[in-house]
């Protein structure tokens, strides 16, 4: 590990992708304290038990752990029922939470509907890795490997808490970044949502066009663009649902962008084609090369 966990027991609500690979990255790693995890499906909480990932081989966990971490993996519009239920059972002391979901919006006007104290312990997080693969099965140790984690704090948050949940992630091999709930929501409904969007659309025109054909003649970068199109659905659906008013915006944005294309290409415009694929072409090589800088 980059930097040591210092909870002596973690829970992670949900172990599908994200919070299977949360588990497998603290077994890899040697993580010194325990480890459980509850999960809607049972064959999911069975395999990470009979795996030796976690503690616990049902939904049953102490509720008297100390020192814990306990972070949400579920779908955005199940937060608020995963949050009151599990803070029911636990009489745990030294208890922080976190999450790994894609909307923080959601979450906080949840939190302040409930416990004054479970606000000011929860730090938002989200892991900026996945795939277009969900379940268990498809998790992996290493899914956090060099990926950013962005960590939102709220105003009751204390210090040295978000700095816990930061080391957390940077524990698992990630870096760090902090935005503000809005900020997050607003960036990520146009760089992680938006592009969900327009490879669900574009799969759904194809395949209304094109049927079993659709791949039959494709080069890669189409299998490529379409890879998220094989997302979890429901995932998707809570997400646009949550960050919808980010997302429409978004949408009347790349809209905008289509319309112009499209004019360039009915009035045969070929130098003001060249112009605007060479614009956006300058824009995507100076964005990429200034991340990796």
């Amino acid at each position: 590990m980059n930097t040591t966990v210092e909870f002596k027991n973690i829970l992670v609500v949900g172990i599908g992708l994200i919070g299977g690979s949360i588990i497998r990255a603290l077994k890899d790693n040697s993580f010194s304290g325990d480890v459980y995890g509850i999960d809607n499906n049972k064959a999911s909480i069975t395999a990470a038990y009979d795996l030796g990932f976690i503690q616990n081989k049902d939904t049953n966990i102490p509720k008297d752990l100390d020192d814990l971490l306990v972070i949400f993996s579920v779908p955005v519009l199940s937060i608020e029922e995963a949050i009151s239920q599990i803070s029911s059972i636990l009489n745990a002391k030294n208890i922080l939470y976190t999450d790994t979901l894609s909307v923080k919006s959601t979450i906080l006007n949840s939190l302040k509907e409930l416990d004054k104290n479970i606000l000011s312990k929860f730090v938002l997080s989200h892991p900026i890795a996945g795939s277009e693969q969900s379940g268990f099965n498809a998790s992996s140790p290493s899914l956090f490997q060099d990926r950013l984690s962005i960590i939102c704090p709220n105003e009751e948050n204390l210090e040295k808490d978000v700095s816990k949940v930061e080391d957390f992630w940077k524990a698992l091999g990630s870096f760090t970044k902090k935005l503000s709930v809005n900020d997050h929501d607003e960036l990520f409904g146009k760089t992680s949502h938006m592009p969900h969007v327009i490879a669900y659309a574009l799969m759904d025109s194809l395949y209304q066009d094109l049927g079993k054909k659709t791949f039959l003649y494709s080069g890669g970068s189409l299998e490529d663009y379409t890879r998220i199109a094989s997302s979890d659905p429901i995932m998707w659906r809570d997400i646009m649902v949550s960050n919808d008013k980010s997302i429409l915006s978004s949408i009347e944005s790349f809209k905008n962008s289509l319309d112009d294309l499209s004019k360039l290409i009915e009035t045969n415009n070929a130098d003001g084609l060249v112009n605007y694929f060479s614009s956006v072409k300058r824009a995507r090589d100076k964005s990429i090369s200034g991340k990796k800088g």
